[in-house]
């Protein structure tokens, strides 16, 4: 008896580590077979072929297998009392979760809030590079009824939904739970991930320091008319702005941010379409508390070009000194919050950081606020790199629409989560 449990064990072991790769598998019951075959050897000659199926296990559907095996065999013994030989069966259960490669361009880095990623209204969700929370806040049923009907429910999902967005992600993860109303959503196909192991997903900029520059030297931005205007109507003004250190920084005409490292010391960042504002090769760091705020449209309903571009490697590494290996991870990053901050939104609460743009915003590089949350609305896009953005919490408003936020694959940071097996029974 204990070699062929033995045998059976191995073989449902070997049968969920094929579906925990493979989920649509039709070979996990020949790979079962070979496992008992190999692991049986007293009892070859004398047992039945096992049996292998799936079955259901802890409320989930078809997530575990279940091995099946007899043998019978007239015994000195036994045999003297009953006349017939004797049955010895066994059964193993191995439960089993699946593998995937899943993207995080939009990630919650809380790691135990519920609704740490929220989704609302009609909110449009289609870069198809993957949602991810690092939550383990979840939502469990405490009792049910005599028809199975959950009548008590605790806690509160990672990852949650109110009304009816359109998503379609390719991947949405968590080490906590994700609202059933996801799961349920029309046409909803993307790989959903739930009570991943702790440390699973990561944060990708964890760890990192912002690189500012010391000693730290005063910006400057300025305005100036450009003489196109009449004496008595507002002159034209254009605007250029300088690395350094700002308590605000508050853009008031159409402006060109000149290449480096700008930092917000308490105050505010402010961007809005009321202006055209271009800038490459820039980076924004958020000190004290400090935020920001880029709209694409405006209370005067302006709607300019806004088209900002992270930070090279070559910029950081050559004229700020940051280590090679420092510099490749941060490249690229546009708004860089320091860790050390107490967060524009210190209580948690509140929506935090803003970012509204419209189909006029063109935004590259990395958004990274692991202190504050980030309120995502209208319709900006990407220019030549994918956008990421990771916050403590992240909110998704009804207008918002995101369908082009990471055109290239290549730029997608990924993770591989590795299935998991055990024997349950």
């Amino acid at each position: 008896q204990r070699e062929l449990q033995y045998a059976a064990d191995q073989a449902a072991i070997a049968a969920a580590w094929e579906l925990s790769g493979a989920p649509s598998s039709t070979t996990y019951s020949e790979r079962a077979l070979l496992e008992f075959q190999a692991n049986d050897l007293n009892t070859a000659g004398f047992n039945a072929m096992p049996t292998v199926e799936l079955a259901n296990y802890a409320g989930n559907t078809n997530n575990s297998v279940i091995v099946t095996a007899y043998a019978r065999k007239t015994l000195p013994f036994t045999s003297f009392f009953t006349r017939k030989p004797t049955t010895v069966s066994v059964r193993s259960q191995a439960a089993f979760t699946g593998g995937a490669i899943v993207s995080q361009c939009l990630t919650a880095t809380n790691d135990s809030a519920g609704g740490s990623i929220s989704i609302g209204g009609n909110a449009v969700y289609t870069a198809d590079c993957g949602i991810a929370a690092l939550s383990n806040s979840t939502r469990d049923c405490t009792a049910t009824d005599a028809a199975g009907n959950c009548t008590n429910w605790v806690g509160e999902d990672a990852i949650e939904i109110s009304g009816t967005p359109y998503i379609d992600a390719g991947s949405i993860a968590t080490h906590g739970t994700i609202d059933d109303d996801i799961h349920n959503l029309e046409d909803m196909d993307d790989v959903l991930l739930e009570r991943l192991p702790e440390e699973t997903l990561k944060d990708p900029f964890k760890d990192l320091a912002p690189p500012i520059p010391s000693p730290q030297e005063a910006g400057g931005y300025i305005c100036k008319a450009t003489g196109k205007g009449k004496k008595d109507i507002d002159p034209e003004l254009l605007g250029k702005a300088f690395p350094g250190v700002y308590e605000d920084l508050r853009v008031s005409c159409d402006t060109v941010f000149q290449p480096g490292i700008y930092v917000i010391d308490g105050g505010e960042l402010v961007i809005n379409g009321n202006y055209s504002v271009l800038g490459s090769d820039i980076m924004f760091i958020l000190i004290n508390g400090a935020g920001f705020t880029i709209n694409g449209t405006s209370q005067n309903g302006g709607n300019q070009d806004i088209n900002l571009q992270g930070i090279t490697q070559s910029t950081l590494e050559n004229r700020y000194g940051v280590a090679s290996e420092q510099a490749e991870r941060m490249a690229n990053m546009l708004i860089f919050e320091d860790p050390e901050s107490e967060g524009s939104n210190p209580s948690g609460e509140g929506n935090g950081n803003t970012l509204s743009g419209t189909s006029d915003t063109w935004l590259s590089g990395a958004i990274y606020t692991p202190r504050s949350t980030l309120s995502i609305a209208g319709t900006a896009q990407v220019a030549n790199v994918c956008l990421l953005m990771v916050a403590d919490k992240v909110k998704l408003t009804g207008t918002m629409n995101m369908s082009n936020f990471c055109p290239d694959d290549v730029d997608r940071p990924t993770t591989i989560i590795f299935g998991t097996v055990r024997l349950v029974a």
